[in-house]
């Protein structure tokens, strides 16, 4: 097995709450419902042999009717584990003829409901209690600057109008403080203060203007003080697009701007004579970006032939070519089909809306120039800004997004974020990958890894489609336009669906397939290993006495951190960039990240390396235009090479956030050629939706967990129907709810504490299973009523996954001792195939 390099920084996410603040249920309430539970299993032990006492009393007593009444209640108070009809003092008749035996049988059976109803009537004052605690508990956190000021930002609206601080028991209040108490105690995905981000060995990241420190792990305490955490804050990139739209929509500013044409290329012998690549910028939910299609080009050749291909246009130039009676009229029409497109002014790394405040510097205030001022800068001021200036700044900027998006016709336009905060963590973070045996458990996942990273069939689909058109060893000079005759917008593709099928069928049996020859501009095999350790401090983990536990594996370029660069400092962007190329060394590397004018998300994770610039993308000084490049096929290796027009083959680096299987089809066979490998490993606890299909039964099926060494690649995991979940019934007490939890939790052999994901549709199209997780206490009713809301009427199955790390096991304290989740990203990267032959 192939060991794999880990190189470039260690990022790590922390969570923006100690983990005590889950402590819902108290150590003495636990203890509490074990004991209750104990107590009734107990009655549950004994029932048997009492209702076997009274079978055969009842015939004895057919003439002593009152006795045999009390018999057969006795009977049915065992049934339903209550005391017996007779208290304490058991009938001389019915003790002569029962026999020592029994009478033993009922004493035991009178104790032990007397025990029952004593930790049942303990269990309901403490539960009593907890209940009580709860909503000013979760509602004390509003009084932490950093978890209010973050909750500002993710529910403006709760805060301004639902008034949690003064109401925290309401229902709605309630869950809601759940779910964001539990996002920023254990669930590390960042978001403002919720979860902050940092490199491993670092001392804290307020200075982002000098390389980030790195500091050996055993001179650094985790609970060291530090300066004031860093922070990002910034208006989303499609507001600038918006505001764009608006002004192309307006005579007096459309000149403003240079223009550029939908790329039209020819077809071929299975494609429409022409064909168009048509833009349309759309948002969903927190979700922006361009729909690109290719479709028949017969409507847009008349417009466009007259102008030069590939090229930008003023506003002038555009209208004179276009001519009639009224050209602006036909120049907004054209925009709203696409077929004409701003240039976005400014260049990868820029402020967007910075940038177009400049633009409109000079204009009027009482326009929209006075509009992108004035969220440019309640956006630059969002970090240093209290909750309620918070809710304000962005309750503003999204009544200012809706009139925007009307304003420009965009009527698939519905953007939920606006506003945007990175926060570098305050904590002093180890380094792990100092600790030797923490690098030796990475690099023994990686052997274990390696022979499940394999080639996907769509690279061999694009090899396939080029052949049949260039032929063995050609050279297309036009790569865009062969990549549109590939995605013809509406076409049926089976030989895309069939590649994406293998790829999902050959996960766990890649065999050959992970040894295939890529080609020069190709990623080595290389993972992003998200993982966490379990252990009792930092001290644990520098002597090797700690449990890594893997939870998944990303694309390993170094796409899934690049967007915290420019939090981090220079060094962490030297560390990652030195990574990035060592993928491609000796070569010339550039990035490839698309959406760049649109995607929040895409165009903060551009700018590390110079760029390969697409159609619609932001421009770059030193990007290279795809327009400006060649592609060949190699016939002895049967792999594909980007060059440059000096035939120098171009490394390229997919470093974006979006995964490439949401993009269109042209771009996303263009990201294949960037990383054509599927990591198939088994070595992770993410499990793809089509893996838990025969887990889908009316039964409870349980999975054990995998471990070697010290490593656990998958915790233990329940896929459960809904109908068994243990939630809170109707008229049921809390007592009663918990102790239902905890017969299911005995039954099934669950943890106190797991994660919840929803298992939704298994069909072509549908989510899988619900990737953000709730956390739930089997031992909490407010947990347990959460988890019900949650689940909903349309979820079949849920996975039930044990938290592991448990919260007091994760090693990270900060500096008033509290016990923070810590998620940590390391990269690998093996040597290319062609090496190790």
């Amino acid at each position: 097995m192939t060991a794999p390099e880990i190189s470039g920084p260690l990022l790590t996410r922390v969570g923006g709450l100690p983990t005590e603040a889950l402590d819902l249920t108290g150590a003495e309430t636990r203890r509490a419902i074990a004991e209750a539970a104990d107590a009734h299993a107990e009655l549950e032990r004994r029932r048997t042999a009492v209702e076997d006492a009274c079978f055969p009393l009842v015939p004895l007593l057919d003439d002593e009717v009152p006795l045999r009444r009390q018999v057969l209640a006795a009977k049915r108070a065992a049934h339903r584990l209550r005391a017996l009809p007779w208290g304490d003092e058991l009938p001389p008749r019915i003790a002569e003829l029962a026999g020592p035996e029994a009478v033993a049988d009922f004493r035991g059976w009178q104790a032990a409901v007397r025990l029952r109803d004593e930790t049942a009537r303990r269990l309901d004052a403490l539960l009593a209690e907890d209940r009580a605690a709860a909503p000013a508990a979760l509602a004390g956190h509003l009084a932490d600057p950093g978890f209010a000021r973050a909750a500002a930002l993710a529910a403006p609206d709760w805060l301004r109008h639902g008034r949690p601080r003064r109401r925290p028991a309401e229902t709605r209040n309630l869950r809601t403080l759940y779910s964001y108490v539990s996002r920023a105690a254990v669930k590390t995905s960042p978001f403002s203060t919720l979860t902050t981000v940092g490199e491993g060995g670092s001392t804290g990241s307020a200075d982002t203007t000098a390389p980030a420190a790195t500091v050996p792990a055993a001179a650094v305490p985790a609970s060291a003080p530090t300066s004031p955490p860093a922070a990002h804050s910034y208006a989303a990139t499609a507001l600038a697009q918006l505001a764009l739209r608006c002004l192309t929509r307006e005579a007096g500013t459309a000149g403003l701007l240079r223009y550029r044409l939908a790329p039209v290329r020819p077809g071929g012998p299975d494609a429409p004579h022409g064909l168009v690549l048509l833009p349309e910028p759309v948002a969903d939910g927190g979700l922006a970006w361009r729909l690109d299609r290719v479709v028949e080009a017969d409507h847009a050749a008349p417009w466009l032939s007259g102008f030069a291909a590939d090229a930008e246009h003023s506003l002038d130039g555009l209208l004179s070519g276009l001519g009639g009676p009224d050209p602006f009229r036909r120049f907004r029409r054209l925009l709203d089909t696409g077929l004409i497109a701003p240039v976005p002014p400014w260049r990868r790394g820029d402020d967007p809306v910075g940038a177009v405040a400049e633009l409109l510097a000079g204009h009027p205030e009482d326009g929209i120039a006075g509009e992108v001022r004035e969220l440019r800068d309640s956006a630059a001021a969002l970090s240093a800004a209290g909750e309620e200036e918070r809710t304000e700044t962005l309750t503003r900027a999204r009544h200012t997004a809706r009139r925007w998006a009307r304003r420009a016709g965009l009527d698939r336009f519905e953007s939920g974020e606006v506003l945007y905060e990175d926060v570098a963590s305050d904590l002093a973070l180890p380094q792990l990958l100092d600790v030797p045996e923490v690098r030796d458990d990475l690099t023994e996942l990686g052997r274990r890894m390696r022979p499940f990273v394999f080639r996907s069939h769509l690279y061999d689909v694009l090899v396939d489609r080029f052949t049949a058109e260039y032929g063995p060893g050609g050279t297309c000079t036009d790569v865009l336009g062969f990549l549109m005759r590939v995605a013809v917008d509406g076409d049926a593709q089976p030989d895309l669906d069939k590649a994406s099928v293998a790829d999902r069928a050959e996960r766990e049996t890649a065999g050959e397939r992970a040894w295939l020859p890529v080609g020069p501009s190709s990623a080595p095999p290389a993972a992003a290993v998200l993982f966490q350790l379990a252990a009792t401090g930092q001290e644990a983990v520098r002597g090797g006495d700690y449990q890594l536990v893997v939870n998944q594996f990303n694309p390993g370029t170094g796409g899934l951190v690049t967007r915290f660069g420019g939090l981090l400092g220079e060094g962490f962007r030297d560390r990652l960039r030195a990574h990035v190329q060592a993928c491609w060394p000796g070569r010339t590397c550039r990035e490839l990240v698309l959406w760049t004018e649109i995607n929040t998300a895409q165009s903060r994770s551009a700018g590390l390396l110079p760029p390969l610039v697409l159609p619609g993308e932001t421009p770059a000084a030193d990007g290279l235009d795809l327009a400006d490049t060649v592609l060949t096929h190699d016939p002895g290796e049967g792999t594909l090479a980007l060059r440059d027009r000096g035939g120098d083959p171009v490394g390229l680096a997919y470093l974006g956030l979006v995964p490439p299987h949401l993009f269109p089809p042209f771009a996303r066979l263009l990201a294949v050629l960037a990383d054509p490998w599927v990591n198939g490993s088994p070595h992770s606890d993410y499990v793809l939706p089509f893996g838990l299909q025969e887990q889908r039964t009316e039964a409870v099926v349980p999975t054990a967990r995998a471990a070697f060494g010290r490593v656990t690649v998958s915790r233990a995991s329940w896929v459960v129907p809904a109908a068994e979940l243990p939630v809170p019934r109707p008229g049921e007490s809390d007592a009663e709810t918990v102790l239902r939890a905890e017969e299911f939790r005995r039954t099934h052999g669950l943890p106190e504490e797991v994660f919840c994901h929803r298992l939704t549709g298994f069909g072509p199209g549908e989510q899988g299973t619900d990737r953000k997780p709730l956390w739930v206490s089997l031992t909490s009713p407010l947990s347990l009523s959460v988890l019900a809301q949650w689940a909903g009427p349309a979820t079949g199955h849920l996975r039930l996954v044990e938290a592991l790390p448990v919260r007091s096991a994760h090693p990270l304290r900060d500096a008033a001792g509290g016990t923070r989740a810590a998620e940590h990203i390391a990269l690998l990267r093996w040597r290319r195939p062609e090496e190790e032959a």
